[in-house]
């Protein structure tokens, strides 16, 4: 673990003094236990980085870890796991009012263990599920924005991304004649209940996302904005992924912080509304996700203030609700904090 949030900490202070901003977000979440999401929260530290080259091209580089909290529900328990996530990617500006960017993401093998308890034909027998989760992937897009073209001030943005997740799941039965019993069990009959985990369960998934987003500034004061993505998965059942929850963060990019799903979504709406009064704006907006493989709905609110106390010095706070719909009836309600410093050097 050390390691790893080393690296967070080396890679983006690597950037010289003349780099372009310098970013900091301290997060916060939690979510209520239920039978499909027993994990309790999580805290996130994030570094973040920029460096402009010329006046049309510029690097930028995060890294992020996040902590998963120890979690003890009616049938499991987890003492938690050390998530680590970064990106790289470059801007262009061909024009001055056409964007181009490539972003790589990717988050390292993480392991997380589990215990509870299984049964089958042969009996019960206390085990822990060892699962170890990775991503990687990449983001391309394009935006044009109108820059003084027209009084009705427009921006679009059109993106696609791929991540390509790897979640291995193996059952830790221990040496206990109970446990030899079912491991032999589960050697004659490696289809049955959950035999499959006790053999070892290796199962990817490779995710494909396209979004289009639409901003207006309808006075100096306010903008409108809507953000529309699709996904597209290499399975008919993406919530065969194993612990999806664990590696679903790897695919958010950008949009991290947004909250975390419990299952892989299918398609996202998300209106938005920012206003700017002096040195302070606000921001709300409402999405609504639609799960796969009819797994429910999330529905998500989240307001953020920005506080431009200097030129260089930017403070942000957001606030975020949630809470998914399953069959009428509503589960997973949960809540994301997030604290931000920006300094930007001239």
């Amino acid at each position: 673990m050390n390691r790893w949030l080393a690296l967070v900490f080396a890679l983006v202070l690597a950037f010289p003094v003349s780099a372009h901003d310098l970013g900091l977000d301290l997060t916060l979440n939690g979510t209520g236990t239920s039978a499909n999401n027993p994990r309790a929260g999580s805290a996130g530290l994030g570094l973040s980085g920029s460096y402009d080259f010329t006046d049309r091209w510029t690097a930028f580089l995060t890294g992020t870890y996040v902590r998963d909290f120890a979690t003890r529900a009616a049938d499991s328990s987890s003492p938690g796991s050390n998530i680590f996530f970064f990106s790289a990617g470059v801007m262009f500006l061909p024009t001055e009012h056409v964007l181009l960017m490539a972003t790589v993401t990717g988050a390292p093998p993480s392991e997380q263990r589990n215990a509870t308890t299984f049964t089958n034909e042969s009996g019960s027998t206390d085990v822990v599920i060892r699962g170890t989760n990775s991503s990687l992937g990449g983001t391309v897009l394009v935006s044009y924005a109108t820059g003084g073209l027209s009084n009705w001030e427009h921006t679009v943005d059109v993106s696609a991304g791929v991540n390509h997740f790897e979640s291995q799941q193996q059952a830790e039965l221990g040496t206990t004649l109970r446990a030899r019993v079912f491991r032999t069990y589960c050697e004659r009959n490696p289809a049955a209940g959950y035999c499959p985990l006790v053999n070892g369960l290796n199962s990817p998934l490779t995710q494909v996302r396209l979004a289009a987003a639409y901003t207006a500034t309808i006075s100096v004061s306010n903008d409108l904005g809507l953000d529309v993505a699709g996904f597209l998965y290499d399975t008919a059942d993406p919530l065969g992924a194993g612990s999806f929850s664990a590696v679903v963060l790897g695919k958010q990019g950008p949009d991290m912080g947004l909250g975390v799903p419990v299952a892989p979504w299918r398609l996202t709406v998300r209106p938005s509304f920012l206003h700017r009064f002096g040195k302070f704006s606000v921001r709300a907006s409402y999405q609504y996700g639609l799960y796969a493989s009819n797994a429910g709905t999330n529905h998500l609110l989240s307001l953020k203030l920005s506080w431009k106390v200097q030129p260089q010095v930017r403070l942000t706070v957001s606030a975020i609700g949630q809470t998914d719909v399953d069959q009428g009836v509503a589960v997973n309600r949960g809540g994301t904090v997030t604290l931000g410093a920006l300094f930007v050097f001239p």
